[in-house]
């Protein structure tokens, strides 16, 4: 199958070019970007005191997998499947943007992107399809992949620099055993637009080291470093949230996005790490280590927006005896009982926004009678990195025949294409309202 021709006119050079920017000057934007979040919180200087070094010994790991230089890969991609891609995520954008201004930053419980895309973006199981011998062949360990579609609109910036976590990677005996995270963990990073680097293009820090190291280690080398006033109470009061759960499911991605920006804005101060590019075609994908760092909301913006389709990749993982998943590592059966109840309000909301009546709706539309919703582990439809599920279940969406799904949310777009407007359902608009409460 060819590439797509689609806003073609970029040629594929298959070599990285220097962006200009560099990693501890992109990330220590981020991290002033993402530092607000911390005002949410009011804390106790002398419990938080207390709760930190040097009245509180920290125990530091890290995670340094084997290094794989990032590639430049053709995948199948024909013109009319990335003309449909296109379509498709510009009216999911619309449905996000019906809510948007509810969440916070693009990964959050009822995003319409990242493994939720499988709902809203019927070609990217096409996609999906189509692709699976390419990514066997360029990450043959690979066991579960999963599909997120977005947009960087014109006029905006891209998320900024970051990378891959997990819960487990925070915890050091898990880490040294290597149990509850991908151990590898690749992206196939596909251009829907062309990439030049006045279009914001992705940008991958390829000459720093590839690690994912704790919290709790980033914080003892930030003070090695040297932080001022302001930064270490910033940094400090982000640590005390984190380490003593005081944190929102919500806002602790961004707390920890904030210490690993800090950390890298720290590190490569007195070694500058460039920042890359590949000046793509359409169909072209960057297929990188996903805990490298990467992506830079520090470029130029552009007049024109940047569709990306992102297979992301993970081998088996393997968990502590008597754990399935990430979620096991909740001990308290309550605690676990409202996170698979919050869990299935997400999906619900998902599907109301589409114009499903219930869960049971929906799961009758792609499994049949068979399947209800007490009958089956909500974070089995979807991985969820949040909570540390990587391994698919037989209930994988992208695995299930989704055409009856598909139809009907193709009705929904050319609704919203002939009237160019998509209005919230009210029964979302209940379920986001519950949500938020």
């Amino acid at each position: 199958m060819s590439n797509a021709t689609v806003e073609d006119e970029t040629p594929v050079t298959g070599t990285y070019q220097k962006t200009g920017t560099f990693l501890h000057t992109s990330a220590a934007a981020h991290a002033q970007q993402l530092a607000p979040v911390l005002d949410k919180y009011p804390v106790d200087q002398g419990e938080m005191e207390s709760r930190l070094p040097p009245s509180r010994t920290l125990n530091p790991s890290r995670f340094v997998p084997e290094v794989q230089p990032t590639q430049v890969v053709p995948m199948n991609l024909d013109a009319d499947l990335a003309e449909n891609l296109a379509r498709q995520l510009r009216c999911q954008a619309i449905i996000q943007g019906s809510f948007a201004e509810a969440s916070l930053g693009a990964y959050f419980p009822v995003s319409t992107m990242f493994e939720n895309c499988v709902l809203f973006v019927p070609s990217a199981k096409r996609f999906y399809d189509l692709n699976q011998d390419i990514v066997q062949e360029h990450f043959p360990e690979v066991e579960t992949a999963v599909v997120n579609a977005f947009i960087v609109p014109a006029e905006k910036r891209p998320y900024g620099t970051h990378a891959a976590s997990s819960i487990a990677l925070q915890i050091p005996s898990l880490v040294k055993k290597q149990l509850g995270f991908p151990t590898e963990y690749r992206s196939f990073h596909t251009a829907l637009t062309p990439t030049p680097l006045d279009r914001q293009p992705f940008v991958i820090f390829e000459e720093a080291e590839v690690e994912a190291p704790n919290l709790q280690y980033v914080y003892e080398k930030m003070l090695e470093y040297g932080l001022d006033g302001e930064e270490k109470a910033a940094v400090d009061k982000a640590l005390h949230l984190f380490l003593e759960g005081k944190l929102s499911e919500l806002d602790l991605p961004t707390v920890r996005d904030f210490l690993m920006a800090k950390y890298w804005e720290k590190r490569y101060a007195d070694t500058p790490s460039p920042g890359y590019y590949c000046d793509s075609r359409v169909g072209d994908a960057l297929v990188f280590d996903n805990y490298r760092a990467h992506a830079d909301g520090t470029l130029p913006m552009t007049s024109k927006d940047r569709l990306t389709i992102d297979l992301r990749c993970f081998n088996r993982v393997h968990y502590p005896r008597g754990m399935a998943s990430g979620l096991d590592f909740i001990v308290d059966p309550e605690e676990r009982a409202y996170q698979t109840k919050r869990k299935w309000a997400s999906i619900e909301f998902l599907l109301a926004t589409l114009g499903y009546e219930s869960v049971d709706e929906f799961l009758r539309t792609v499994f049949g009678t068979s399947v209800r919703a007490d009958s089956i582990d909500p974070f089995g439809l979807m991985t969820d990195l949040q909570f540390g599920i990587y391994n698919k279940s037989e209930y994988h969406l992208l695995d299930q025949n989704l055409d009856d799904h598909y139809e009907r949310v193709e009705r929904l777009y050319e609704r919203i294409v002939k009237d160019g407007e998509y209005v919230l359902p009210d029964r979302a608009r209940n379920c986001l309202n519950a949500l938020s409460n």
